[in-house]
């Protein structure tokens, strides 16, 4: 039987071939496998779907075969009747209890081989030996990378290092002297310095400052299991239990490699309004910096109402969602690896800084009264999407005056709008 050895793409292959026919002890045994590792790959990179069936829509609520409500929308469009039948019938129905089948909670932990796949139109699981494989190396990549620190340990690291290097000692002395204190290696200060992760910067490295800096810096995530119950996959049956819940988009916008200040962006879809918040770095500690800044300036109620749900990418510096989500101030989540279109409306919005800043160009010279004058005059411009109405106009008309003013955002006059860089003229 294989020890300690990772499944392959051809072990994978073959596990979704047996699957219709086989039991998993049946596939564990024909792999010389143990049947946990077979329940924990199907459980951990099984594909899900939710998509109607021949002749009916989507549909998760468990009573939907014997559902008889008819009409709970006014303009119901609905020819046959039944609110069953309808595509925003668990959106609206105070009775949806939601689905569950067999086959999911007990082996074989999806639906390959159920004879219902045709008719079936509740949430369901695949096993796909290509996306399962796919799924397992992004998580070892994942795995490997960021560092083994603990949030208490890294601090700890900093309150030792930090102090000491800014006495002009160098790491080297620093480690010889508090060897048994660290929690890390030699090499490891290095690149904690290097990625920003402690107060001491590398100006403050007397040596390192005269060499020369490398173009490709690895990403050091705080919390290397962050996306652990965090995914898209989580993302999308956490909204088909809460459809209420507003989502709001967030991500990172970098003026060039060597800059030190860059934006913290979040874009809610609904009114398609743009926030944004300079920082310095690019790590998770600004990017916590920037959420506690706006939740002190909205107060801790106004703020849940505004942020309940945070979809952003995997970048290092939202590598910390226990920090962002503490006291249940909101929840985070991840798109997949290399799906930018996953959260599409962002990245769109992000064209629009780039009107007024060009890629390229730093941010270094600007501070938040900049970045809050260049977001006013985004938000000021009117879009066909909205009906012709500004996203400032229709925040205001879902949350209520007065936040944007907080925030630093106000409305300009439509012949006043400038999406240029004459609005920041870029330093000479």
């Amino acid at each position: 039987m294989a020890q300690f050895k990772h499944l392959s793409l051809s072990e994978r292959i073959s596990i979704q071939s047996m699957l219709s026919q086989n039991g998993l002890s049946a596939i564990a045994r024909e792999l010389g496998r143990d049947r946990k590792t077979i329940v924990r790959e199907i459980q951990q990179n099984r594909t899900f779907i939710f998509i109607g069936s021949y002749g009916l829509p989507k549909n998760n609520c468990d009573l939907q075969r014997s559902c008889q409500i008819r009409h709970l929308c006014e303009n119901c469009i609905n020819r046959r009747g039944k609110c069953s039948l309808c595509e925003f019938c668990n959106e609206r129905c105070k009775e949806f209890v939601v689905a569950s089948c067999v086959r999911l909670n007990k082996p074989p932990f999806c639906c390959n081989g159920c004879r219902r796949q045709r008719s079936c139109n509740i949430h369901r699981f695949f096993y796909d030996a290509e996306k399962a494989h796919f799924k397992a190396l992004s998580r070892r990549k994942e795995a490997r990378s960021g560092i083994l620190l603990s949030q208490v340990e890294l601090e700890r690291t900093d309150q030792l290092v930090s102090p000491l290097l800014k006495k002009g000692q160098s790491i080297h002395h620093i480690y010889i002297h508090h060897a048994d204190e660290l929690f890390c290696s030699e090499r490891t200060l290095y690149n904690l310095i290097d990625n920003n992760l402690l107060t001491a910067r590398n100006l403050d490295l007397r040596l390192k400052v005269k060499r020369k800096v490398r173009r490709l810096k690895p990403e050091h995530k705080v919390d290397k299991a962050c996306r652990k119950g965090r995914t898209f996959e989580d993302f999308r049956r956490f909204m088909e239990n809460r459809p209420e819940s507003a989502v709001v988009q967030m991500d990172s916008v970098i003026g060039n490699i060597h800059s030190i200040k860059v934006l913290l962006t979040l874009f809610f879809p609904q009114a398609q309004l743009l926030l944004c918040r300079i920082r310095y770095y690019n790590t998770a500690r600004s990017a916590l910096a920037a959420i506690e800044s706006i939740e002190a300036i909205l107060g801790r109620e106004t703020f849940q109402h505004l942020f309940p749900v945070l979809l952003t990418d995997n970048g290092s510096e939202f590598s910390d969602p226990k920090a962002l989500e503490k006291d249940g101030r909101t929840r985070i989540f991840y798109c997949d690896p290399q799906q930018s279109n996953q959260k599409s409306q962002i990245e769109r919005a992000h064209q629009f800084i780039r009107m007024v800043r060009p890629k390229g160009a730093s941010f270094d010279n600007l501070s938040q009264k900049d970045i809050d004058l260049m977001c006013s005059h985004i938000n000021s411009y009117c879009r066909e999407s909205l009906g012709n109405k500004c996203p400032f106009d229709v925040f205001e008309f879902i949350y209520g005056q007065g936040i944007l003013e907080k925030l630093g955002i106000r409305k300009i006059e439509a012949d006043e709008i400038l999406l240029t860089n004459r609005l920041l003229p870029l330093p000479k």
